[in-house]
């Protein structure tokens, strides 16, 4: 399955199926359990799957907490889990928990980070917008300047005529009345051209510097925003981590303590062995004597009756 920036492949690595995710070069990034497979629009390197991995991907990551838990299974039918998982994270739900979610925020952090970084990168491209629209504007001033100079121009051109009309014939007055007209003719209408283009660039020049204002607002406040949220993030995964700190502190106390007790358990047992192998001992001591005792009590049994039988018979 191959997505925007996204590609899912399966590998038979010796028949055992393995699955792999890779991010190629997305702009809203990849995520595996809350970690990002690479930076930027960089293209990760394939990360591998296992069922009950959360991934989130698409352009929903970046506007809502959206996210989906993945179902793998091996073609035998088997399911595809992780059989090396840390048993720090199976036996302690609580850390593995709070781990997960500093890792979480650490990601809103970077991403936060990383749109006031495109945030600056476009205020500075509206500045230099605003920059091209200023010499823009002072341009079609020069051109106004430029018309005023025709215009002087023509005026002098008219003078010119009507020091020539007190000398020149009819004939010859006519002609360069002609040309003259049509040199102011056509003055005139290069004039209005140019004064036409120079108030319609100086129109949309205060029209787009308008929108750029208007936008450089928006980006101003949007900046501010996402600061005070990076700033209240960062609080947050501070907090996070001292309690975090202050739980493995916790777990390793308790750590000792199990130890502690396994220790007297053991030297308990050691102790109660010892005492069972001595009472053991001196029972079967005490089966010997006995069993000695009843042996000489049953010979002297016997030679009791031996006697007795011997005196109780007739003399000869």
């Amino acid at each position: 399955m191959k997505e925007t920036g996204v590609f899912i492949a399966v590998k038979d690595c010796y028949q055992s199926f393995q699955f792999y995710l890779q991010d190629t070069k997305s702009s809203n990034g990849t995520f595996v359990n809350s970690q990002r497979l690479s930076k930027g629009s960089e293209e990760s390197v394939p990360r591998q799957l296992y069922s009950g991995d959360i991934i989130q991907f698409g352009v929903d990551v970046m506007e809502n907490s959206r996210r989906a838990t993945v179902q793998l299974y091996h073609p035998d039918g088997r399911e595809a889990t992780n059989d090396h998982s840390s048993p720090f994270l199976t036996s302690g739900g609580a850390f593995g928990a709070q781990s997960q979610e500093l890792f979480q925020i650490a990601q809103y952090l970077q991403e936060a980070l990383h749109r006031e970084q495109m945030l600056e990168n476009k205020l500075a491209t509206l500045q230099r917008l605003v920059q091209q629209t200023q010499e823009a504007s002072d341009s079609g001033w020069q051109a106004l300047i430029d018309e005023d100079r025709l215009l002087s121009r023509l005026e002098v051109l008219e003078n010119q005529l009507a020091a020539y009309s007190k000398n020149q014939t009819e004939d010859t007055l006519r002609q360069e009345l002609t040309h003259l007209q049509e040199d102011k003719y056509n003055y005139e209408t290069r004039a209005k051209e140019s004064l036409h283009k120079v108030l319609q660039e100086k129109f949309d020049a205060v029209r787009k510097l308008s929108d750029l204002e208007r936008s450089l607002s928006n980006t101003e406040d949007e900046c501010s925003h996402l600061r005070e949220m990076c700033e209240a993030s960062q609080q947050e995964l501070q907090a996070l981590a001292e309690k975090h700190a202050e739980k493995l502190k916790e777990f390793s106390a308790l750590q000792n303590e199990l130890q502690e007790a396994e220790k007297k358990h053991n030297d308990t047992l050691e102790a109660a062995e010892q005492e069972k192998a001595e009472l053991q001992r001196q029972l079967d001591e005490l089966n010997e004597e006995t069993h000695h005792l009843q042996a000489k009590v049953e010979a002297l049994q016997a030679n009791n009756d031996f006697k007795k039988g011997t005196a109780d018979q007739p003399e000869g």
